[in-house]
């Protein structure tokens, strides 16, 4: 991911990330008012994703059109999955398509070397690793029969989620592939999930191999 000098329609330069906030601290935090479900909601500007000036390009071909005009290959489409659910649950959205994805392909957690989950809130990260393991939920909501193993933390978002690295609306579905691809690369491995939630009530998830 490269963070490139853009000037603006009135010639101003920026050459650095904004979403970067230096001066903050932990006690500066944990003064920000919810924003949600006030005043005892958890979600804040400072565990939210901020929405992000960014452009991702992914070039999706067949296998044909890759031998023809000899184009590079970074990455394999394995399987994609949506899922719907109710619109005030939106956040677990990766869970249904996730579960629904790695079910339907006879995988367990443990075949997935490296995860994306879209980060539009730190507690949505964190509902979705729980409901994960959730044999209730799983059963009654998602309609899997067992909750599969959990998702290991140190193989999931290993550069930073959207809060940290921002959330570009339109744009974060590449990101999330792009990005995952660039980690199966980069660590020596073989296969990976992308997935985000949807505010209207759904989520989606991809399972993608690197090619070597």
């Amino acid at each position: 991911m490269t963070i490139e000098p853009i000037f603006d329609h009135k010639g101003n330069l920026y050459e650095t990330d904004e979403g970067l906030r230096p001066d903050s601290d932990m006690e500066q935090l944990a003064r920000l008012r919810p924003v949600f479900d006030r005043p005892v909601g958890k979600v804040t500007a400072g565990n939210s994703a901020q929405v992000t000036d960014g452009a991702a390009l992914l070039l999706l071909a067949s296998e044909r059109a890759v031998e023809q005009h000899h184009l590079p290959v970074l990455g394999r489409i394995i399987d994609t999955e949506w899922s719907a659910l109710d619109p005030s649950q939106m956040g677990l959205g990766p869970v249904h398509a996730m579960a629904r994805l790695l079910q339907r392909r006879n995988l367990e957690s443990e075949a997935i070397d490296y995860w994306e989950i879209n980060e539009a809130f730190a507690a949505q990260v964190l509902a979705c690793l729980t409901a994960w393991k959730d044999t209730d939920y799983m059963q009654e909501t998602v309609g899997i029969g067992k909750p599969l193993a959990p998702i290991p933390r140190d193989r999931l978002n290993v550069d930073g989620g959207a809060i940290s690295i921002g959330h570009p609306v339109g744009a974060s579905g590449a990101r999330l592939v792009l990005h995952l691809v660039k980690n199966l690369h980069q660590n020596n491995a073989q296969t990976g999930v992308a997935s985000l939630c949807i505010g209207g009530g759904q989520g989606g998830a991809m399972l993608v191999e690197a090619v070597k």
